[in-house]
């Protein structure tokens, strides 16, 4: 069994509501290329609406005379650019493209002739002392007719202010901005709110007085990355983005432009930590709508900003979390209510919400005892859409969701006993639940490791107690004895390791004043590196040291190049991996050299026929061009006297793969003083090479195999063994697996040949053709690779 920390007041509540929620498909419209943002329009003569959508290679104009039939109905052609952003004034959009290179100005289209026509013109003039306007980040419109823009060419990128409110619809220059440059700009009540990216900051500016713009106020914003800034009807509640993964939407105070204070932080639960990035945030009647790039749109509501609850989304992208794919823009402001979405990917986006408020739950936890505030409370509703609360230093929490009805909120804090209630939630109404939570008690634990094989004690070995919340680590006297102190009383995993024994294991213990354990070791060698039991990482190699610890996955062109666990079936999470700085494919990897890992010593001395099991990682690409992947992976044993090699790796393959089964005796005299060495290095062309050891064993041959995980319903026979024709393979797995095949390894760890299989379906035979020799036959269900079956090809 697999034992790995859950850390349980981390799970949230989650379902996969959350990929459409309150919000309809009307229409879609696909385009072979890219999008960028969008805006709309609603003819005030016919009230057709109409969505502006920016694209890379200009502007699609869509009409919405029939939502569910969104049609194209005219098209605006552009210099290739990443970057487009729209606004409207009257019967006119103004556009703004960013790309290096582009000389589009300002794009003035004329929408009175819709659907029959759309003129336009770009607008590029000199500015006196400023230079040419040739690109723009992003362009706003005021309710005075003023138009603000946002990162040009031009005076650094500060902002630029333009008179828009004119008949014939062209621009006239007012004046520059402070040149403090600008990603986004938003303006209302002539108060400019910049957001000064690299400056990491939200700024406000008084814009009364165009020739003489004042400063009031700035506020960091979370990341130090501020991207987009917009603020409720009121003006007393500003909300920004940072365009970062892991970022959130901020919400601010604002009614004193001197002392602006944050809010709340809205983050969309089911991908936290996943690097989703935030977009661009917009405030219609109070709701935050949000393009949410690889989660698509998002409705918040932001009645009570001091608690965003969400209430709405709509996932555009189906593909994995984070990056700059997938919604770019989104545009609540048709008088239809009918939302824009334009996903960079698959195109606009037509969507009806269904708004609604919030049920907020609020209130205090505190200790029942004491009657103190307790911080870092987690509080879970029990439901369907995803959610999340903790209490703050004060014990406060905030939460909430847009289900209503009567729902079970649990309370959790490691070392406190849980507490679960129920509540009545209702749209648009607060709920409030003082919580107290009784402490849990803490006790000493005593107990003693044993040699299964006499009862004699094992001292030096480390006994480790663990569950979800806690993890208590001792290690055993010279009489085997060990002691943990002021444990938390509960329920836990116990589990032992001394080299050489196999690691012993009690799955299921209460820990509480009356326990006192035993834990019986038998003789052997195991290692799932959930303790350390002193290996050795040695080697010349400038980067990629063996490293023992939980893996940090990297990739190399899409493609698993160091593991990102360890293997599923062992205890705990760790194995010993090479680098495991995580970042890049070539960060951490082995570099300049050889990296060689060394077992303890072992005694073998008293074994008739030691068998070794592992299981081993190698991915080797990349490199200086024109060179090609020569590196490898190299497992030895050495009796002190020799040194004879077990198997070498040249083929990559990002799996864990199994060594099984060797018998020892075979390969190297047997002594009292041998090891294992693994060894894997990178010649100077500079490849890149990660490897991985996990799950060692070395037991007497007919010992129960620990890294046998065949079930009733899973496993793996061949026949005949040995043969020197073709083996047969007799073979289950669970009905509702969705993919299952066999993967077939020779001696040197490549991969001979992979068979699909298919349930009800027997697998034709295989080997005719493979040369004599040992192979290994593994069955992978899922991904989840089981026990390899040892085959023998005889001549």
């Amino acid at each position: 069994m697999k034992k790995v920390l859950l850390l349980a007041l981390g799970i949230f509540a989650t379902s996969a509501i959350s990929a459409q929620l309150n919000m309809d498909l009307l229409s879609q419209v696909q385009y072979n290329t890219d999008l960028n943002d969008i805006w709309g329009w609603a003819d005030p003569e016919t009230g057709v609406e109409y969505a502006i959508v920016g694209l890379r290679n200009g502007v699609s104009i869509v009409s919405l005379a029939d939502p569910e039939n969104a049609e194209e109905v005219a098209r605006i052609p552009g210099q290739n650019s990443t970057w487009r952003d729209m606004k409207t004034l009257g019967h006119f959009a103004y556009i703004t493209t960013d790309q290096g290179g582009t000389t589009e100005g300002v794009t003035v289209i004329d929408l009175s002739q819709l659907p029959e026509a759309a003129p336009y013109y770009h607008w590029t003039p000199e500015l006196e002392g400023l230079g040419l306007l040739q690109t723009c980040h992003n362009i706003y419109i005021d309710e005075f007719g003023f138009a603000y823009l946002a990162g040009c060419n031009i005076n650094n990128g500060g902002m630029l202010i333009l008179n828009v409110d004119t008949e014939t619809g062209e621009p006239e220059f007012v004046a520059p901005a402070p040149n403090v440059y600008s990603h986004d700009v938003y303006t209302v009540n002539n108060h400019m709110y910049a957001s000064e990216i690299y400056q990491g900051r939200m700024a406000i500016y008084d814009v009364a007085d165009k020739n003489n713009i004042q400063l009031l106020g700035t506020q960091p914003t979370p990341f130090n990355f501020t991207h987009n800034i917009w603020v409720n009807d009121a003006e007393t509640v500003a909300f920004t983005t940072d365009e970062v993964g892991n970022a959130p939407v901020a919400a601010y105070d604002i009614t004193d432009f001197g002392n602006i204070e944050e809010l709340d932080l809205y983050r969309p639960i089911e991908t936290l930590g996943e690097n989703v990035i935030p977009h661009n945030v917009h405030v219609w009647d109070d709701y935050l709508l949000i393009s949410y790039y690889t989660d698509g749109g998002r409705v918040v509501d932001a009645s009570r900003p001091d608690n965003l609850i969400e209430v709405g989304n709509y996932d555009t992208f189906l593909g994995g979390n984070g990056g700059f794919s997938g919604a770019w823009g989104l545009y609540p402001f048709l008088p239809s209510q009918t939302v824009l979405v334009s996903d960079i990917n698959s195109g606009l986006y037509v969507l009806q919400p269904n708004f609604m408020r919030a049920c907020w739950l609020e209130g205090m936890v505190t200790d029942s005892i004491t009657g103190m505030p307790l911080n870092e409370v987690e509080v879970v509703i029990d439901s369907e859409q995803p959610n999340l609360g903790q209490t703050d230093v004060f014990g406060n929490y905030a939460t909430g969701q847009v289900l209503s009805g009567a729902f079970e909120v649990t309370y959790a804090k490691p070392g406190y006993r849980s507490k679960t209630i129920t509540v009545e939630l209702n749209n648009g109404e607060l709920t409030e639940a003082d919580v107290e939570l009784a402490p849990l008690q803490s006790y000493a634990i005593s107990g003693t490791t044993i040699r299964s094989a006499d009862g004699s004690p094992v001292p030096g070995a480390i006994v480790v107690a663990q569950n979800e919340l806690f993890t208590f680590t001792a290690t055993t006297g010279p009489n085997g004895t060990f002691n943990f102190s002021n444990v938390t009383e509960g329920e836990y995993a116990v589990y032992a390791g001394a080299w050489g024994y196999l690691h012993g294991v009690i799955e299921e213990v209460q820990l509480n004043g009356n326990a006192s354990l035993t834990i019986e070791l038998e003789d052997g060698y195991q290692d799932d590196f959930v303790f350390d039991l002193g290996w050795a990482s040695t080697g010349n190699a400038s980067s990629g040291d063996w490293v023992l610890g939980a893996p940090v996955g990297t990739e190399y062109q899409g493609v698993a190049s160091h593991p990102g666990a360890d293997v599923p079936d062992d205890l705990g999470n760790a194995c010993y991996s090479t680098g495991n700085g995580g970042g890049g494919a070539g960060n951490d990897d082995v570099d300049g050299g050889n990296v060689i890992l060394t077992s303890p010593v072992m005694d073998l001395s008293g074994y008739d026929m030691p068998v070794l099991s592992l299981r081993y990682w190698f991915y080797n690409a990349g490199g200086q061009p024109g060179s090609t992947p020569n590196d490898e992976l190299r497992i030895a044993i050495s009796n002190g006297v020799e040194e004879a090699e077990i198997l070498t790796v040249t083929q990559s393959i990002s799996l864990w793969r199994t060594l099984q089964d060797i018998p020892l005796n075979e390969v190297i005299a047997l002594t009292d003083n041998m090891r294992l060495i693994i060894t894997t290095g990178d010649d100077a062309e500079g490849h890149i090479v990660e490897a991985g050891i996990d799950q060692v064993l070395i037991t007497e041959e007919g010992t129960p195999n620990r890294t046998n995980d065949f079930t009733a319903d899973t496993w793996l026979a061949v026949f005949p063994n040995p043969t020197a024709s073709a083996f047969h393979l007799d073979l289950s797995w669970p009905e509702d697996a969705s993919r299952a095949e066999a993967l077939v390894f020779n001696q040197l760890g490549q991969l001979v040949e992979r068979i699909a299989l298919e349930q009800g379906v027997a697998p034709q035979a295989i080997g005719v053709a493979y040369a004599p020799g040992l192979y290994q036959v593994q069955l992978v269900v899922d991904g989840q690779p089981y026990r390899a079956v040892r085959a023998v090809k005889a001549k």
